[in-house]
């Protein structure tokens, strides 16, 4: 058992248990957001007390630097013929939730893990629900990574489509790939992900902040704190939406 040290807000008075579960932050092109999305997921899951481990999978390790408490390194690699890193993940996942950021180039990798270690039906078969976060920007390359990623895990997860307004603010693209059947087809959930200030979110992102200490950044001018408030709210109002949330994550 890995021991994780969890921050709280002043708040919370009890840690609330967890549901199985693998939630991953996914996309075979980097930079468009899944760190991202990995840390507003955890400040969440922090502010509101719930219990679950971060596995950071990217070799930059931007959310383990924001998170270094309680985040914990792996790789994905289809040299690694024991796979005992990441088969730690699934170990971790019959604890609690576990919130895994994977790097843009690990899709073959991670697919070999999936694969070899036949995950996903372990995973079925110990309860543990999979969940791939595909995140996009409006780029041809995310939407053909995701329609691999659809048609390799299928219905073994659950699908949530997260459109990065951060990113772009043209999606021309999503309905030429993304079709009603489709949606209809894998009962795909799809979430529009808030756009932050540019300035706030260049120094969260240069800082390595984790949104817990962005909101008490010293630097920050009042006007972007009250900003990064508001984007938290809106933020949370949309994973609430997608089924991310206190009632759905914890134990019965």
């Amino acid at each position: 058992m890995v021991n994780v040290k969890i921050e709280k807000t002043e708040s919370i008075s009890e840690i609330i248990p967890t549901r199985p579960g693998i939630q991953l932050s996914n996309c075979k092109k980097g930079g468009v957001g899944k760190t991202l999305l990995s840390k507003l997921k955890a400040a969440y899951c922090l502010e509101s007390g719930l219990d679950f481990y971060a596995v950071d999978a990217d070799r930059q390790e931007s959310f383990l630097k924001a998170y270094p408490d309680f985040a914990l390194p792996t790789r994905f690699s289809e040299l690694d013929k024991n796979l005992k890193i990441p088969d730690r993940i699934l170990d971790l996942a019959l604890e609690k939730l576990v919130l895994v950021d994977l790097p843009g180039n690990v899709e073959e990798a991670f697919n070999h893990w999936l694969r070899s270690s036949d995950i996903l039906e372990a995973s079925q078969d110990l309860d543990v629900e999979i969940q791939n976060w595909y995140v996009l920007d409006d780029s041809t390359e995310c939407y053909e990574g995701f329609l691999r990623t659809l048609e390799f895990l299928e219905d073994n997860a659950k699908h949530i489509l997260v459109k990065n307004l951060g990113r772009c603010d043209e999606w021309e693209s999503f309905d030429l790939f993304i079709t009603p059947e489709l949606i209809s087809e894998y009962n795909l959930k799809v979430i529009d992900l808030p756009k932050l200030r540019f300035d706030t979110a260049t120094t969260v992102y240069k800082n390595a902040l984790s949104f817990t200490e962005a909101r008490r950044y010293s630097e920050f001018s009042t006007a972007q704190l009250a900003g990064l408030r508001g984007y938290l709210r809106r933020v949370y109002a949309v994973l609430d939406s997608a089924g991310f949330n206190v009632e759905s994550l914890r134990t019965s």
